[in-house]
């Protein structure tokens, strides 16, 4: 008897939901909004002159981001690979003084 009512609960909740889905898709009108509005920007994205107006966008210039990106990973890099040749030339030194602790 439990397991008829939850089924009749889940196939009503389903019937409520594909109806919900059926309105939406056949409504002529949109259910929340007429139009959108974007926000502006007072000036070009970047820039510290506030008198400098650009496009109307709220979003940075993904281009310069990219750049700054891979430099970043250039610089990176030249690290890493300058960190490699020390440890590779022998000049670092590594001493482990309580061997003995850790039953090694």
């Amino acid at each position: 008897m439990r397991g008829k009512k939850y089924l009749n609960f889940i196939l009503t909740i389903n019937a409520i939901l594909l109806t919900c889905l059926l309105w939406v898709q056949v409504a002529d009108k949109a259910m929340f909004s007429e139009s959108a509005e974007a926000q502006v920007r007072d000036r070009r994205p970047g820039t510290r002159n506030p008198n400098e107006v650009g496009p109307p966008t709220i979003f940075p210039n993904d281009a310069d981001q990219r750049e700054r990106g891979i430099d970043q990973m250039k610089k990176m890099n030249q690290t890493l690979e300058a960190l490699k040749n020390h440890i590779e030339s022998g000049a670092l030194k590594v001493e482990v003084s309580n061997a003995d602790q850790f039953g090694g």
